[in-house]
């Protein structure tokens, strides 16, 4: 993308899909609701992770963990084959978006069958990212990843919204440590520690489906003693030095604030409330933490246009915009530690922290009802 206002919100090898992941089970654990996050804090701060209020501590020794993200060898390029079946986007074969001809309209969804089909993408896209999460262990690459994603939503008969949007060269995005999205899938190996969000959109039935979910590598054991990550998993309690644990326990933190900080925006709109709402809820999250938002980088509406207005906005704006019932947009959050200050790769996509912080993303994608909002991005 580019543009500002447009993210998309973006043995070792991995081949097999499970049916779950097609049939719409979920393939891991689900969200929890706000509440759930809210309770979580209490359950995990302090034993896996310093709560809200506690300053942040900079030791330079876990820096020494973790190497700067660079740019590994990419594999060809996907392609969905004419004969395949599947629906494709406009932009599939040449790359060109075609210009939106409601660049100045708000869409008003109140069709009940087009409801249902976005519904039915969100899903989708839901749990193939929550595939994606389990994917990611210690020696797996990114790469891997991508493969797996593709074929999995192939299978479930869409089109990975990415492949090809503005030459985009993979099925998702991969974005790890202070990459902070746009990420391109390549044959780095994951370590134990990464930060990797993933950004899982998908066409389907002629509309999209949009989200992103942040895990950390290896962060994982069987039993849960000091208690669990938004998927439900447990997080580690055993570490092979003072400064491991001081890197996974300053990424939980960013991980579970960042989440924190898209289900406060969803507890804030509604109809007749205002867009301002998301970026001033997101912003109380952050610095309730001490960490930044990025701004450069938006939410969007979807529908059978992958990004249209409303464009949202993550920070405290002026953006006066009544939600009426019937709006569908994403909500995406991308907090740093550090300034939130970015800069783009010379690949024209992977978006990094000017300063090295680490970064985490999560994104829902949300429908305005009559009375109340309505989270479309649920297994």
């Amino acid at each position: 993308m580019r543009h500002s206002c447009l993210p998309f919100l973006l043995s070792s090898r991995i081949r097999s899909i499970p049916s779950s992941v097609l049939r719409g089970s979920n393939v891991s654990r689900k969200f929890a609701t706000t509440s759930q996050a809210a309770a979580s804090t209490t359950a995990s701060g302090n034993a896996a992770f310093d709560d809200k209020h506690t300053a942040i501590s900079h030791c330079p020794e876990v820096s020494k963990l973790r190497t700067p993200i660079r740019g590994h060898p990419l594999t060809a390029k996907k392609y969905v084959g004419r004969g395949s079946g599947i629906r494709k986007p406009p932009y599939a074969e040449t790359g060109v978006v075609p210009p939106n001809p409601h660049h100045d309209v708000i869409l008003i969804h109140n069709d009940p069958e087009g409801l249902d089909r976005m519904r039915h993408a969100a899903r989708l896209a839901r749990r193939v990212l929550d595939y994606a999460c389990t994917l990611a262990k210690p020696g797996v690459t990114t790469d891997d990843i991508d493969t797996a994603v593709h074929e999995a939503l192939l299978e479930a008969g869409a089109y990975p919204s990415p492949l090809n949007y503005v030459g985009f060269p993979k099925s998702l995005c991969s974005s790890v440590n202070e990459v902070i999205c746009h990420g391109i899938p390549d044959t780095r190996p994951l370590e134990s520690g990464d930060i990797v969000s993933f950004d899982v959109s998908c066409f389907i039935n002629g509309v999209h489906g949009d989200n992103c979910a942040t895990i950390i590598v290896g962060d994982e054991q069987d039993v849960d003693e000091i208690g669990v990550d938004w998927r439900g998993v447990p997080y580690l309690n055993r570490y092979s030095s003072p400064e491991e644990e001081a890197m996974l326990r300053a990424g939980r933190r960013l991980v579970h604030a960042t989440r924190e900080s898209v289900y406060e925006a969803i507890d804030r709109i509604g109809p007749g409330a205002c867009l301002t709402d998301v970026g001033a809820a997101i912003h109380d999250v952050a610095d309730s933490y001490g960490y930044s938002t990025v701004e450069k980088y938006r939410g969007h509406g979807i529908g059978e246009i992958f990004h249209c207005p409303p464009f949202v906005k993550h920070y405290r704006n002026n953006d006066k915009l009544e939600l009426l019932p019937g709006m569908i947009f994403t909500i995406e959050p991308m907090l740093v530690e550090g300034s939130g200050d970015c800069y783009e790769w010379h690949d024209q996509w992977t978006v990094a922290t000017v300063d090295g912080g680490m970064a985490a993303q999560f994104e829902h994608t949300v429908l305005i009802t009559e009375d109340g909002v309505e989270i479309l991005t649920i297994p």
